[in-house]
C-alpha cells in the first residue's frame, strides 16, 4: 500500500514536471514565430519604402515631402506591428507561465488529498 501511495506521488510529481518542460516548450515556439512575424514585417516595410522611393525618382519627385511623408507613415506602421507583436508575445508568455503554476498547484492539491485518504485508512 505505501509503495502504491510512493509511486502515484512520483507520477503526480513527474506529470507536474512533463507540463512544465511542454509549456516552456510551448513558450519558445511562440517567441519563434513572433521573431519571424516581426522579420516579415521588417521586409515587408523595406520592399514598400523601395517602392516608394523608385516610383519618386520615376515622377522625378525622388525624397520630396510627399516621399518623406510616405516614408514616415511606414516607418510607423512597422513600430505598430512590432509593438503588437511584441506585447501579444508577453501575454502569451504570462498565460503558458500561469497555466503551468495552476497544472503544478494541482497536482500537489492531489498529492496531498491522495496522502490523507491514504493516512486516514490507518487511524
Amino acid at each position: 500500500m505505501v509503495g502504491a501511495a510512493v509511486v502515484g506521488a512520483g507520477a503526480t510529481l513527474m506529470a507536474a514536471s512533463n507540463q512544465k518542460k511542454a509549456a516552456q516548450a510551448s513558450q519558445q515556439q511562440q517567441q519563434v514565430q513572433n521573431q519571424r512575424s516581426q522579420r516579415q514585417a521588417v521586409r515587408e516595410a523595406q520592399l514598400r519604402r523601395s517602392q516608394a522611393l523608385a516610383s519618386s525618382q520615376a515622377m522625378g519627385s525622388a525624397y520630396g515631402s510627399g516621399f518623406a511623408g510616405g516614408s514616415s507613415s511606414l516607418s510607423s506602421q512597422l513600430g505598430s506591428t512590432m509593438g503588437y507583436s511584441t506585447q501579444m508575445s508577453g501575454l502569451a508568455q504570462q498565460e503558458s507561465m500561469y497555466s503551468t503554476r495552476a497544472s503544478t498547484l494541482g497536482a500537489v492539491a492531489d498529492l496531498g488529498f491522495s496522502a490523507s485518504n491514504f493516512a486516514s485508512k490507518f487511524i
